[in-house]
């Protein structure tokens, strides 16, 4: 067996680890956020959401440096080996040390002239929401020392094990949920504080997993000056991407309560879910694919990182938009169904112009992580976080003329397609891809499936009465329409002969039998 081939296995083996982690997480947080809903109210809810949202504004310091953390994992890893990796450990842990006092000095500064003159909720509950505020901090700064750990089972690609703390991290969710209506005191109290608990069990099987596993890489505090330049720098340019990411994400929801209030951020909070849900599906793919992607750079392999860009952007987009179309189409009813009488108004328009800015934004997650490879990231990182980042002041100029809530989504999917375009034309300055082949194999064919997928779908829908009996005719049409025109349109010569020869060898080996 070749080494491509064990590698392919290998992508292919942690990417049903990824799907069983995500299927079971996906199920059991659906069914939690509806729990949690019906048992705090659309208010607490929307305190919830708009108070933990506004500690993850600060998140993207983190976000960025984890990025940073990964890559030189990886990087390192197909140069020097474990000695490399050692270094790599120890210096991210000192960083990210850095980062939790930093933070947390920051974040009581800045949150306590938020809560005295910004945020708007009840007087009631300003003193709860305060201790929630608390507790998310705490919550962050948990997992942000989690993160070497993490990075170090993803860049020895055990996402069995990766998959199972996910799990298990949903599972006690979920029995926290649960344990709401029985509480008798304060139900947000009850919850923020078991979440901080639930944080603390992830760092424990994180690192504990690490020091029984990894006996070579041990945390001993050493610090390397260079390394440490390296990744300041890779990170310090990543820093302006996940800034954008915070503005379309938490600094839209603080836009929201300015102008709204906390059930418009309720509404904007299921949106959220049902976005993250389906993204599940294509980050997975990233996931798998990123610890080979980067070493297949850092040995200079660039044939095999095109192959894997063009893959990684095809699955995703076939996952995705598969789930995209019965939830676009039957919105309401799931809604209903997942969260019973307590849907909060916008939800379910919010949630299908999300899934749309959604679809557009799965191409450019292989672009990003191409060019973190590279390690170039400056024309990247302020060309697409600028025009990210023009999201936040064009919803406030249009809210202050009094548009609706809506129109922030709306304004998110042209910045989405506007952005992908800018994208592809800087990845092309650092990686020679081809633009012809790029538009041949991904652009043309994905356009192609995007127009003609929903049409047996929508039959369905407007042929039948909403009922659990439709929603599955158009989740089964959905997914056979797509996987047809998914072989027959997206799939080049090499992906078809690949993909009938898994299956021949499958159907031998079961008549062997």
């Amino acid at each position: 067996m070749s080494d491509q081939t064990a590698n392919n296995k290998r992508i292919a083996k942690n990417t049903i680890f990824l799907y069983i982690r995500m299927i079971f997480v996906l199920i059991i947080t659906l069914y939690t956020t509806r729990v949690v809903l019906n048992a705090l109210g659309v208010e607490d809810y929307g305190i919830y959401n708009v108070v933990c949202g506004f500690v993850a504004l600060f998140g993207f310091l983190n976000t960025s440096l984890s990025q940073g953390i990964q890559r030189f994992f990886n990087y390192e890893a197909g140069r020097g080996g474990d000695e490399a990796v050692v270094k790599v450990f120890n210096t991210a842990f000192i960083i990210q040390l850095a980062l939790v006092i930093l933070l947390f000095v920051v974040l009581e500064v800045v949150g306590y002239y938020w809560f005295s003159s910004k945020l708007i909720v009840p007087a009631e509950r300003r003193d709860v929401a305060w201790i929630i505020f608390q507790f998310s901090i705490a919550s962050m700064l948990i997992n942000i020392l989690s993160t070497p750990y993490a990075a170090l089972v993803m860049s020895f690609e055990r996402m069995n094990y990766y998959a199972l703390v996910s799990i298990v991290d949903a599972i006690v969710k979920l029995f926290v949920a649960l344990a709401l209506p029985y509480i008798p005191s304060d139900k947000l109290l009850f919850y923020g504080g078991l979440l901080l608990a639930t944080s603390i069990l992830n760092f424990l099987l994180y690192s504990i997993y690490c020091r029984k596993n990894f006996p070579k890489i041990r945390l001993n505090l050493t610090f390397d000056v260079h390394l440490f330049r390296s990744m300041f720098a890779f990170s310090g340019w990543n820093f302006l991407g996940s800034l954008a990411s915070m503005v379309k994400t938490q600094g839209t929801n603080i836009l929201l309560n300015s102008f709204f209030g906390v059930i418009v951020n309720a509404s904007s909070g299921i949106a959220a879910q049902v976005s993250s849900a389906i993204q599940q599906f294509s980050l997975n793919i990233v996931i798998a694919f990123k610890p080979q992607l980067v070493t297949a750079y850092s040995q200079n392999n660039t044939t095999r990182v095109q192959k894997m860009m063009f893959i990684m952007s095809k699955v995703g987009f076939m996952l995705v938009f598969t789930l995209a179309i019965p939830i676009l189409l039957e919105i309401d009813y799931i809604l209903a169904l997942w969260l019973g009488d307590s849907v909060p108004t916008y939800a379910a328009s919010f949630s299908q112009l999300t899934i749309v800015a959604m679809v557009v934004g799965i191409f450019n997650a292989p672009v990003t992580q191409v060019i973190h490879a590279t390690g170039r990231m400056k024309r990247y990182q302020i060309v697409t976080s600028l025009t990210m980042c023009s999201i936040l002041p064009i919803s406030w100029f249009f809210f202050r003329m009094g548009y609706n809530a809506s129109l922030v989504y709306w304004i998110t999917v042209f910045i989405t397609i506007l952005n992908q375009c800018f994208s592809l034309v800087v990845l092309h300055s650092e990686f020679k891809y081809s633009y012809k082949q790029y538009f041949k194999e991904i652009v043309l064919p994905c356009t192609v499936i995007a127009i003609l997928a929903p049409i047996l779908p929508w039959i369905l829908c407007r042929s039948l009465d909403a009922s659990f009996v439709r929603l599955i005719l158009v989740i089964l049409g959905a997914g056979i329409v797509m996987f047809a025109l998914g072989y027959s349109i997206l799939l080049n010569k090499a992906e078809k002969l690949l993909v009938n020869n898994v299956v021949k060898n499958k159907i031998v080996k079961r008549k062997n039998k």
